[in-house]
C-alpha cells in the first residue's frame, strides 16, 4: 500500500489517522508540526500528506508551499477547523487555491477521510 504522513499539532487527530490509515495497510508516519514534518520528507519519500493548516512553528500553507516546490507529485489533503482569527471556510478556500488534491474540514467523518485516501490513490 501507501507511506502517507500525518501532519498536526493535534495528537488525537494524528493518532486517528493513524489508526485508520494502518489498519487499511498503510504505513504512516507522523509529526506534530511543519517544521518536523518537513524533516521527515528530507528522508522518506511519501505517496500522500495530510497536513492541518493551523499549527505552530510551520503552518500548513507553507508546508504545501514547501512540498509542492520540493515533491510536486506528491498527493495532499489539506485539514483545517478554522482558528480564533480564521474561518474555516476561508482557510479550506486558500488550499484549494494553493491547488492541494482534497481538503477536508474539521471535525471529519472517518469514512469520509478512508474514502478520499483511497481516492487519491487510487485504491
Amino acid at each position: 500500500m501507501a507511506h502517507i504522513l500525518v501532519i498536526d499539532d493535534n495528537s488525537d487527530i494524528r493518532y486517528i489517522l493513524s489508526e485508520i490509515l494502518t489498519d487499511n495497510g498503510h504505513t504512516v508516519s507522523s509529526a506534530d508540526d511543519g517544521k518536523i514534518g518537513m524533516a521527515l520528507t528530507d528522508t522518506n519519500q511519501y505517496d500522500l500528506i495530510i497536513t492541518d493548516i493551523v499549527m505552530p512553528n510551520m503552518d500548513g500553507i507553507e508546508v504545501i508551499t514547501e512540498i509542492k516546490m520540493k515533491h510536486p507529485n506528491v498527493k495532499i489533503i489539506a485539514m483545517t477547523g478554522g482558528s480564533a482569527k480564521l474561518d474555516r471556510d476561508f482557510l479550506a478556500g486558500i488550499s484549494k487555491a494553493m491547488r492541494v488534491d482534497k481538503v477536508i474540514t474539521k471535525p471529519f467523518n472517518v469514512r469520509d477521510v478512508q474514502k478520499v485516501v483511497d481516492e487519491l490513490l487510487n485504491v
